[in-house]
């Protein structure tokens, strides 16, 4: 079993993770893995090796990326050995770091990705670590991915101590100079598509000459101002990494996200000066958030006091001042493309619409799609735009495409826009 372990300190989840098990069922005292390798690790997953005294455990590095190794514990002899690591996911299929690999007692089954390889099937002998591919089926974009576009892992820290990990995709030159740099924050596990959501796919643009960069989030921290203030500190001191070493133009900086990553999105637009566009696909906090969630009553009241800080409007005026962008339309500057389905649209119209009539945002909504859009024709759509219109506004590029006259045009005003209001 596993047990959250250690002083909470503002975070949302007890900081490690405690290995055990009960020699009988009915046993009330567990015994305890002991070895550093299972101490003080981020465990995100455990299973018995069958007809046999061990426990297969995988352990998630965040100082790695989220890269994962897989661990044996012999329960009878305290021994820890590890049986297999890799540069990114190493699990039984999934896009987290939960889930175990398949297994008998001679060997697992496990798929395997990393930023910029696409999952493929492995067994590894339980015995000796060897690796044998089962299955592979996108070989060839793994080739094409490392000869054009490979990302490699960045470690920085901001300017009080925050650690950071991100998978970086440089861009291909087009031109002479820095490229331009686009931004996602919040999860980067296993093959990136296009971040949490795969709506903003990162080789790419890398590919179209704009260089990528998947940040994983810091540590999840109840206060909400304190959790984007990481993001915002995180998207900052990486853009004055990058341009110091001249690999980026701090200023053509685009970001996007899903989510907890649409959240910090709209806060480094709120908070800072850094961003020449942004592209979001969820919502922020709104009144037509609470209006709506109000309905549902204390299941939306608690965890919404718990994580946001935020009671009715009329009773916590001030943080919901701090936190909505319809309060901070203002400090909005740069221009936000809106591609977001029809379950939620709707919460996001008291600043979406405003942001549209000054020329700031442009929305699409996308029919029958949840949270996560998942037809494939939205999401093709959604990659093509989320190109399109970083190519417009970090470049100055536009697809000559006739299907994208009138996209182009209303982009154009936009600019035009954004250019009168300049003082």
């Amino acid at each position: 079993m596993l047990t959250r372990v250690g002083v909470r300190n503002g975070l949302r989840t007890k900081p490690d993770v405690q290995l055990a098990m009960l020699p009988k069922s009915d046993s009330t005292r567990p015994i305890e893995c002991q070895d550093a390798s299972c101490t003080g690790k981020a465990i995100s997953s455990i299973q018995w090796r069958p007809h046999s005294d061990e426990v297969l455990f995988t352990v998630t590095n965040a100082h790695e990326g989220q890269a994962q190794s897989i661990y044996q514990w012999n329960v009878r002899t305290g021994a820890v050995q590890r049986v297999a690591q890799s540069a990114g996911l190493l699990n039984g299929g999934g896009r987290y770091e939960s889930g175990g690999c398949g297994v008998s007692y001679d060997a697992m089954v496990c798929v395997v990705a990393k930023a910029d390889r696409p999952p493929r099937l492995e067994r590894i002998d339980l015995s000796t670590g060897e690796r044998q591919v089962l299955f592979d089926p996108n070989a060839a974009l793994a080739l094409d991915m490392a000869k054009t576009t490979p990302s490699r892992l960045l470690h920085w820290t901001d300017a009080k101590g925050q650690q950071f990990t991100g998978q970086f995709f440089p861009a291909l030159r087009t031109g002479d100079g820095p490229s331009p740099l686009f931004v996602n924050y919040y999860d980067c596990r296993g093959f990136l598509r296009g971040g949490m959501g795969d709506e903003w796919p990162f080789a790419s643009l890398a590919e179209n000459g704009i260089s990528a960069l998947c940040i994983n989030q810091a540590p999840y921290r109840l206060d909400a101002i304190e959790r984007y203030g990481l993001g915002l500190s995180a998207v900052k001191s990486v853009v004055d990494l990058l341009a110091s070493k001249g690999e980026i133009d701090r200023a053509k900086v685009g970001i996007g996200g899903l989510s907890f990553g649409t959240e910090a999105t709209l806060w480094v637009l709120m908070k800072s000066d850094l961003l020449a566009a942004a592209s979001v696909t969820s919502i922020g906090m709104s009144r037509s958030y609470y209006l709506f969630g109000s309905m549902r009553g204390d299941a939306y009241f608690k965890p919404l006091k718990k994580n946001w800080q935020l009671g009715a409007p009329d009773e916590t005026p001030e943080r919901w001042r701090a936190l909505s962008p319809a309060e901070n339309l203002g400090a909005i500057k740069a221009p936000i493309l809106m591609q977001m389905p029809e379950q939620e649209y709707v919460i996001a119209l008291d600043y979406a619409v405003p942001l549209m009539r000054s020329h700031r945002a442009d929305l699409y909504v996308f029919p029958d799609e949840p949270h996560q859009k998942f037809q494939p024709k939205h999401k093709l759509a959604a990659y093509e735009r989320n190109i399109d219109w970083f190519r417009f506004w970090l470049q100055g590029h536009e697809d000559p495409d006739p299907a994208k006259h009138e996209e182009n045009k209303r982009w154009r005003a936009m600019k035009a826009a954004g250019v009168e209001r300049s003082p």
